[in-house]
Formats: C-alpha cells, sequence, structure tokens
C-alpha cells in the first residue's frame, strides 16, 4: 500500500489473480525448457571441444605422415642402391649383378634422373658408367649398351669426389650445375682401407631440382592425401610445402595468402637417413630445409568448430525464441481469460448494486407517498422527481446491457438520418438534470451555431453522450463543474464532455473502451458502474463512421471526444499522437 487508502500497483499486481496464473504457468513451462536448453548448450560446447580436438589431431597426424611419408621417399635409392652394392661388387665392376638393383630403383623412385659407377680396378677401371631411365629402354642384358659411358659428366663429378675424398666420409652430397640444370648429387664412397685415405669406387646418383621440386614430391604429397580420411562437416584438411626461400612449392587448394597453418613440420632434402647427417659430408652447410604446413583454409580450428554448431545453436535460440512466445501467449489468453471471468462476476456484482440502489430508492420514496406522509406538495413534486431520476437510471443501465448484447451478437442496427447534434446534445443535458442537480454540478454547455449536420441514428448518439455525462457524474470526484461542448473540426464534428476528476492513467486509456473494465479508483463503496458505457461508446462511433478519443492526466480530469464525419468531406484517420494526447 502506498499511504494506507490507495493500494500500490506492486500490490495489486501480486493480487491479481490472472497474473497469478500467466505467472505460475510460464514458470511451470520454462523451468523444464531452460533446463533442457541448458543441457543442450553444454551439450554443444561440448561437442565443439571434441571437434577441435579431432581436428587438431588429425592435422597433427597428417603433417606428421607427410614429413615422414617425404623423408622415406628421398632415402629410398639410398637404401635400395647405395647401400645394397657392396664394395666386392664394385671392385671390379660386376654389371651383371648390379643392373637388377639399379633398374628396380629406377621403378621405385622416378625422381632419380641418373645412377653412376665408377671403380679404379678391373677392366672397366677408370671408365664413368651412367646409368638412366634410357637404359631400361635397352635390351636386358645388353650391358654395354645400359651402363654407357658419360666421360663429360665424370669430368665434372669425380674431381668433386676427389675433393670430398680427403673428408673420408662415406656419404658425400653436393649441388652440381649439368647442361644449365641444378642437380643434387649423392654418392656413397668406397675406400682401400678403414683408414679411408685413398677412394677406390664410387655408386653415386643424380637428382634433377627442379624436377623433384615441380613434379615429383608435389604428386607424392597428392597420392598421399588423397587417402588421408577427410572431416565430415568441416573444411578439408590442405596442406602446403614452401621451399627454403619461401617459395611455395605445393599446395593442396587454390593459393591463400590468408590461410591459418594448424601445424608445422620441416624436412631436409637428403637422400639417406637424417641419422647420418654426421657421416656425410658437406651436408651441414649446404642442405635444404623445406617446411609442411596444414590446416584448414583461412579459419582458426575455434571459429571452424563454432561455424559448425552455429545452425544449431540458432536454431535453438529461435526454438527458445517460439516457445517463450508460445508460452506468453498461452499464459496471456488463460490471464486473459480469468480476468475476463472476474469481469463478469464484476459486472454482475455491479449491475445488482446499480439495480438495487435505485429500485431501493423508488420503493422508499414510492411508500412514503403511498402512506401520505408528505407534508408539502413541493415535498411530494421532489419524491417524484426522484422516482423519476432512479427510474431513468434503470433505464440507462437495462438499455446499455441490452444494447451491449446486440452488439455482441453483431445484432444492433443503425438507423442512420440527418441529425442536428446541438438538438442531441441539448435534449440530453435536458433529460440528466436531475442528476446534475442531485449531485450539485454546474455543467458549462458551448453548443456552436450553424452546424452542419450529419448522419446519425439518434437513439443511439443520445445514448452515447448520455454515458459520457454520467461517467464525468461518477469521476468527477469534489469537483462539481463539467463542461460541454459541440463544435465542427476540419472534416468532422466533436462533441466533448470534460470533468475535473480522478482523471486517467496513460496505462488505463488504452483499456477503458475493453468490456467489463472499469478504472481503478480511490473511492469506496463497492462496485462501481458495469463497466460498459465507454465499450457501448466506442462501438457506437464506430458503427457511425467516427471515433471516440480521450484525454486526461491523473487527478486532472478527462476529455472524451465523440467524432462524427460530416457527409461529403474525407475525414482524415487520426494519428497516433492524435489518439493518446
Amino acid at each position: 500500500m502506498n499511504d494506507g487508502t490507495r493500494p500500490s500497483p506492486a500490490w495489486r499486481l501480486m493480487n491479481d489473480r490472472a497474473m497469478r496464473l500467466a505467472v505460475g504457468l510460464a514458470i511451470v513451462v520454462a523451468i523444464p525448457m531452460a533446463v533442457l536448453f541448458y543441457f543442450q548448450f553444454r551439450s554443444l560446447n561440448d561437442i565443439e571441444k571434441t571437434s577441435a580436438v579431432v581436428l587438431r589431431q588429425l592435422s597433427s597426424d597428417t603433417a606428421e605422415s607427410l614429413t615422414k611419408s617425404v623423408e622415406d621417399y628421398l632415402k629410398r635409392p639410398h637404401i635400395s642402391v647405395l647401400l645394397r652394392i657392396p664394395q666386392a661388387r664394385t671392385e671390379p665392376l660386376d654389371l651383371t649383378w648390379i643392373d637388377p638393383i639399379m633398374h628396380d630403383a629406377l621403378q621405385e623412385s622416378p625422381f632419380i634422373t641418373s645412377f653412376f659407377v665408377w671403380t679404379e680396378r678391373g677392366p672397366l677401371a677408370n671408365q664413368w658408367l651412367a646409368y638412366d631411365h634410357r637404359s631400361d629402354a635397352q635390351p636386358a642384358g645388353a650391358l654395354e649398351r645400359r651402363f654407357r659411358e658419360d666421360p663429360v659428366i665424370g669430368a665434372k663429378l669425380l674431381p668433386r669426389l676427389r675433393e670430398l675424398e680427403k673428408t673420408r666420409m662415406a656419404i658425400v652430397a653436393f649441388n652440381e650445375v649439368i647442361n644449365g640444370r641444378k642437380y643434387y648429387v649423392q654418392a656413397q664412397l668406397r675406400f682401400e682401407s678403414f683408414a679411408r685415405e685413398r677412394m677406390t669406387s664410387v655408386v653415386a646418383m643424380a637428382v634433377d631440382a627442379e624436377r623433384l621440386r615441380t613434379e615429383f614430391i608435389p604428386a607424392l604429397l597428392r597420392e598421399r592425401l588423397a587417402n588421408v580420411q577427410q572431416p565430415v562437416g568441416f573444411p578439408p584438411l590442405e596442406a602446403a610445402v614452401l621451399a627454403e626461400d619461401g617459395t611455395r612449392i605445393f599446395q593442396s587448394n587454390e593459393l591463400r595468402a590468408d590461410d591459418v597453418p594448424v601445424d608445422e613440420r620441416s624436412f631436409s632434402i637428403i637422400f639417406f637417413d637424417k641419422e647420418l647427417l654426421e657421416f656425410a659430408a658437406p651436408y651441414e652447410q649446404q642442405r635444404e630445409i623445406w617446411g609442411l604446413r596444414t590446416g584448414y583454409g583461412p579459419q582458426a580450428i575455434p571459429e571452424i568448430v563454432n561455424a559448425s554448431t552455429r545452425p544449431q545453436m540458432a536454431l535453438m535460440v529461435v526454438l527458445a525464441v517460439a516457445m517463450a512466445l508460445g508460452v506468453f501467449l498461452v499464459a496471456g489468453a488463460a490471464a486473459r481469460e480469468v480476468r475476463v471471468a472476474e469481469l463478469k462476476s464484476n459486472f454482475v456484482a455491479s449491475v445488482s448494486h446499480d439495480l438495487k440502489t435505485p429500485l431501493a430508492l423508488i420503493q422508499l420514496f414510492a411508500e412514503t407517498l403511498e402512506l401520505g406522509r408528505v407534508r408539502t406538495p413541493e415535498r411530494a413534486q421532489e419524491y417524484f422527481r426522484i422516482i423519476n431520476g432512479e427510474a431513468k437510471k434503470l433505464t440507462r443501465l437495462i438499455e446499455n446491457i441490452l444494447d451491449f448484447s446486440r452488439m455482441e451478437a453483431g445484432l444492433r442496427p443503425y438507423r442512420m438520418e440527418p441529425a442536428d447534434l446541438g438538438d442531441l446534445v441539448t435534449r440530453v443535458l435536458a433529460r440528466m438534470e436531475t442528476q446534475f442537480s442531485q449531485g450539485n454540478f454546474v455543467v458549462n454547455t458551448q453548443i456552436a451555431s450553424s452546424l452542419p449536420r450529419v448522419l446519425a441514428d439518434e437513439g443511439a448518439t443520445e445514448q452515447a453522450i448520455e454515458n459520457l455525462l454520467a461517467n464525468a457524474i461518477k469521476y468527477s470526484g469534489d469537483a462539481r463543474r463539467i463542461e460541454v461542448q459541440a463544435r465542427r473540426a476540419g472534416a468532422h464534428l466533436e462533441v466533448s464532455v470534460t470533468d475535473h476528476g480522478i482523471g486517467i492513467s496513460r496505462r488505463e486509456q488504452a483499456r477503458i473502451f475493453r468490456k467489463f473494465y472499469r478504472v481503478q479508483r480511490d473511492l469506496g463503496g463497492g462496485p462501481q458502474g458495469t463497466g460498459l458505457g465507454l465499450a457501448i461508446v466506442d462501438h457506437t462511433m464506430r458503427g457511425h463512421g467516427g471515433f471516440v478519443r480521450v484525454s486526461s492526466e491523473p487527478q486532472q480530469g478527462s476529455t472524451f471526444t465523440l467524432h462524427f464525419p460530416i457527409p461529403g468531406e474525407t475525414a482524415l484517420e487520426p494519428t497516433l499522437a492524435e489518439s493518446t494526447r
């Protein structure tokens, strides 16, 4: 309670059964749904975490696998040829034994341009013999044609090998430009003794650096990536290889500068086990290191997994909003039904009260007159006026109820005839003169002259004006002044009734034209009115093609204005500002 007399809005809200029902229904439905959505959101969060782990693991495993594949691919000739040919087969050269080994190696490692053998012992001493893909085209067994002497290449490579002989390393490697192209050259040196003081034979190979970069490494990676099981519902895993200078050697998709790498590995361009680097010369100074990257395009993993669950998240939000809206609508409908039931109950009580009071007065004064207890004719005349006034109240009440019933059933006809609103207002004021006198009201009337006639149902129009005047009497409080005006405003004739009573809050102004609704009042004395008067006024004005508007402030009074369209003139629809001013 605010001051001990008027209930506060919060107190009225807590004691509103319709509101309690709506809130209870919303809570009953909302709590299980909130729990359900909470666990669903947690489930999506767990899915994101699991997906992130799976994507990272796939990227890591693929990067590791591709790197190992490249390293195994490059070192295969060293294992299958250089190490398989023992020194005894090269001093002197046993070409019959060496031929199938090199043939198989070229088939397994097509990136090898050529194999070389050289020895200083035996019939083929000091001949630099080459074995390449053209050798395989020669007939099997024609060793002199399959192993051809290449003194030009020997003249370039043998001096370099003589220099590297001083390192006493079994494996030597270097880069050499042959016929304008860069080659990786690797050789297995054979020495006369364990002291490694004099080189006696060589088994070597040469790899075209450009073809290795542009053909063989990309082909190997495409083959390996084709066997990778791509993640379902996510961007495909991509891989790229960059040379030491940053040149992109391989890219599994179109080149994009904004790709986000997930894993990075590196590998050396060497053709033997990297554990043997310390036994090789001079690789520590010359070897190239290439980088391998894996990723899922321009998005990082958190963005990818978030994007994968975003549709489900959006769907859940839509479902939550839809269910919340459904609960709101159902709760609102239930609350309205309860409120309507309460209003109907109050309506019955109000009607009973409004019927009982006039009947009691009529009965009281009629009995007084019947028993002859009136001493003067003037007093008798006053009793007759009271009886007549109370009878008119009953008539208006019954007419309101009957009219509203017909309106609800769509059976209320309006007989539209030319009418003078000034005369209608004057007749209503004259008919209610007794009520004004009993309440000590002063009514100021301003009716403009020469008002055009409008099409109206005179009975319904008088009833609407009378309802407004009855409300002005009822809600005037201590103020005893009412203003009535009839004037022209644009394409309408306006009839306004102004009181200076309790007023109407803006919140209630949108509700007062609903059936059974009554303004909350500070006045006591039980139910006041049926809540049908303004609903009938609104229906009547819409039936006349016009409208009714209210302007009011609490404790400052109210003005109700009826707008009747003037025949033959275009009436503008009221704006929102005009409707709620």
